[in-house]
């Protein structure tokens, strides 16, 4: 049996729009971590270990393949603003991403989040979002600079709003970018496919291993959490998950 070495937590990618429920008015949680279960089944290289604060994870071994219609797990259109959501255990330092959804040829990445190799001892993490209609490459349209991130648990948050990105490690805010997205509304071609812990067989670009992902968050969509910023005792400003 490979060696369990811990690689990533992927836990739910939130999309936030005030018209998806709008007699309510809560958000709506889609969880790509489902996915995951549904490829167990079929791939050995998927299995269930213990997460954060005790909560099931899953476990990423070299070969495994979770790809699957996004469809099944996604709206046909993001939102102009939502929240993706990761909580994650690097093994290596290599470049991967967390999730990506790739148009039909598999060539361009129009929704993911990538760790890549930063200035000094740090890391970069991306949002990537492109309209594959009009380009064909992947577009970065936010990075941001943190520690190394390998072989200890870490929690993202990107929440993406018209006109600027917010980053969040661990529930404190990290940076704020201004950015221009076109268009405001992604429309995923209705051929394209999810994956996770990779970006498909043309972007080689994927975790050797990929281990426990908290169920803690995989059934954030049964709760609809909302963030709120609240003062912390050291006078800055933390996510604080309310239901």
């Amino acid at each position: 049996m490979p060696p369990r070495s811990l690689l990533v937590i992927f836990a739910a990618l939130c999309a936030t729009c005030s018209h998806a429920d709008f007699f309510s008015g809560k958000e709506v949680v889609y969880d790509l971590m489902v996915a995951s279960v549904s490829s167990m089944t079929d791939d050995n290289n998927l299995y269930m270990d213990d997460g954060v604060d005790g909560f099931p994870a899953f476990g990423f071994r070299p070969g495994s393949e979770v790809k699957q219609p996004y469809r099944l797990y996604l709206p046909e259109k993001l939102p102009a603003e939502f929240t993706l959501v990761a909580t994650f255990k690097p093994a290596s330092f290599r470049t991967s991403y967390l999730f990506a959804v790739l148009n039909p040829f598999e060539t361009v990445v129009q929704l993911g989040i990538r760790i890549s190799d930063g200035p000094d001892s740090n890391q970069n993490i991306s949002l990537i979002y492109t309209n594959s209609d009009e380009h064909s490459h992947s577009e970065e349209v936010a990075k941001f600079t943190v520690p190394k991130l390998t072989k200890k648990w870490s929690k993202i948050v990107i929440k993406v709003s018209a006109n600027d990105i917010t980053f969040y490690l661990n529930c404190h805010e990290m940076a704020r970018q201004r950015v221009t997205r076109i268009p405001q509304e992604l429309v995923f071609d209705t051929a394209s496919t999810l994956y996770i812990a990779q970006a498909g067989p043309h972007i080689q670009e994927r975790y050797d291993y990929l281990d426990k992902i908290s169920k803690k968050e995989c059934w954030l969509k049964e709760r609809m959490v909302r963030m709120w910023k609240v003062p912390s005792d050291h006078g800055q400003h933390v996510l604080k998950e309310v239901e």
